[in-house]
């Protein structure tokens, strides 16, 4: 199996520093440009499969690239960034302030403290190594467009790195990220940030 994760264009929430989950952003003109190169970088792939997160974001991103590869698109909401709760909308000087017990139990416990109204990390890497599972088994290429936390999460499940591991690297807006999968060992073949 091989994997090729492509994270959506910075939108004006990556921009201005704001967590935004499930919450719909638009892109910014460097993230038309981005999916732009993307999609051109990818040109030549020979995907058998785009699965693409259902928010808007990676939506957009998707069906430049889909457009460009003339292949349709399978929407799956286990791709759907890892959800803020209340803390959506916000940035970190907000939550700090407005949420302080909720952001101190959540950076001293990020992998299980579950955010009101929101989810945890645990949450959020079972869901995406369920999906990841279904897909081990088979030969073909896989083309995922989604968000930084599931891309993150993919790499820790392929590599069999620590879930406390998980912050330790970022993906960027625009960001392409290729995996491998063979007999049980992951590969990590590329990683560009446009």
């Amino acid at each position: 199996m091989k994997l090729i994760l492509v994270r959506h264009g910075e939108t004006k929430a990556n921009a201005h520093g704001i967590y935004s989950g499930w919450t719909n952003y638009d892109l910014t003109s460097k993230g038309e440009a981005q999916i732009k190169k993307v999609a051109e970088l990818l040109k030549d792939e020979d995907i058998d499969i785009i699965y693409s997160s259902p928010l808007q974001r990676a939506l957009t991103t998707a069906k430049a690239i889909a457009e460009r590869l003339n292949k349709e698109i399978v929407t799956n909401e286990k791709m759907k960034e890892f959800n803020f709760g209340i803390f959506e909308g916000k940035t970190n000087k907000e939550i700090s302030t407005q949420f302080k017990k909720e952001y101190e139990n959540w950076t001293s416990d990020y992998i299980n403290y579950r955010i009101p109204q929101g989810e945890c990390l645990k949450d959020l890497y079972d869901r995406v190594n369920e999906f990841i599972n279904d897909l081990k088994s088979s030969d073909k290429t896989y083309l995922i467009v989604t968000h930084g936390g599931i891309i993150q999460a993919v790499i820790t499940i392929l590599l069999d790195i620590d879930l406390n591991k998980i912050w330790s690297f970022r993906i960027r807006p625009g960001c392409l990220v290729e995996i491998e999968w063979n007999d049980g060992i992951g590969i990590l073949n590329k990683l560009l940030n446009i």
